[in-house]
């Protein structure tokens, strides 16, 4: 059997009927064998079922089973050791491929070899497009993320949300959403993959940014269509431990690439939303998953 162009890695946590559609959409294009892949799942210790589905319905997919939950990053590393796949391709267990996605994202790595990340045009289940490009963030960025202003006022970061982003043609971008990435082997393993010290949330941008320092490219692609059903494992997290680990990811980032000055301020403003959260979790949110 000659070696895959793709390897597809899936990172699992307690999103068994999700995965499921997703691998089904994966198996409904098994037989194109000009753009043959192979799928790697790692579950993160989930307690739904899923290890046994992926066994029972799925037996070409390679199952790596974790004891407890490793973060995403970590996960994705693991998974990736050993290719011999040309390009790695992250996809979001709450994700379903369309007709044509490897042949059409082969074709989009070939026609520019400084192209090293491709991002697909992602939408949602009821066909909308999905905002999946961003600026980079710096201070200002993660000041408004830590109130959870930009959401509500993207115009305050226009050149973080990009709110007037057009959707409809290719184009080099600073980052690509997660949920859905490829990227060049050969580049991945330069950079080291992900960067282990982000447990959940901004590894894909730290990734991106890495890949423009090394004087590659990062292309959206709205040919490529891929479904996402966003936040569903995300969703089992109470309110402030989703926020505790995205306010961690971000002011690592920050350290990281803008300096410790902009880490500690976004920190110390987040901090009093956190406290909030953990006391409406407290009252009004007892039953969540645990990580």
């Amino acid at each position: 059997m000659s070696k895959p162009l793709f390897r597809v890695i899936i990172v699992s946590w307690n999103v068994k009927n999700q995965l499921t559609s997703c691998l089904r959409s994966l198996a409904s294009l098994s037989f194109d064998k000009d753009y043959f892949f192979e799928v790697v799942v790692v579950d993160n210790a989930s307690s739904d079922g899923t290890v046994e589905m992926v066994k029972n319905f799925f037996p070409w997919v390679k199952l790596i089973i974790q004891k407890k939950n490793i973060g995403f990053a970590k996960a994705c590393n693991l998974a990736a050791v050993g290719t011999e796949a040309e390009y790695i391709l992250l996809l979001n267990p709450d994700t379903q491929v369309t007709a044509g996605f490897f042949s059409d994202l082969y074709r989009s790595f070939i026609r520019n070899k400084k192209i090293a990340i491709i991002g697909p045009h992602i939408i949602n289940p009821d066909g909308t497009t999905q905002r999946s490009v961003r600026g980079f963030p710096n201070m200002w960025v993660g000041l408004l993320l830590a109130l959870k202003l930009l959401d509500r006022m993207p115009r305050l970061a226009p050149k973080y949300f990009l709110p007037d982003f057009d959707y409809l043609q290719p184009q080099p971008v600073e980052q690509v959403m997660g949920a859905c990435l490829a990227i060049r082997t050969d580049v991945w393993h330069r950079l080291g993959g992900f960067d282990e010290s982000f447990y959940l949330w901004f590894e894909e941008v730290d990734l991106c940014k890495r890949v423009w320092q090394i004087g590659y490219e990062v292309w959206y692609e709205p040919k490529i269509i891929v479904s996402h059903e966003a936040g569903v494992s995300f969703a089992k997290l109470s309110k402030a431990d989703r926020h505790n680990l995205f306010i961690s990811s971000l002011v690592y980032y920050l350290k990281k690439h803008k300096g410790l000055l902009s880490a500690v301020i976004v920190w110390l403003l987040a901090k009093p939303s956190w406290i909030f959260l953990k006391i409406y979790d407290f009252f009004f949110c007892p039953k969540t998953y645990k990580i």
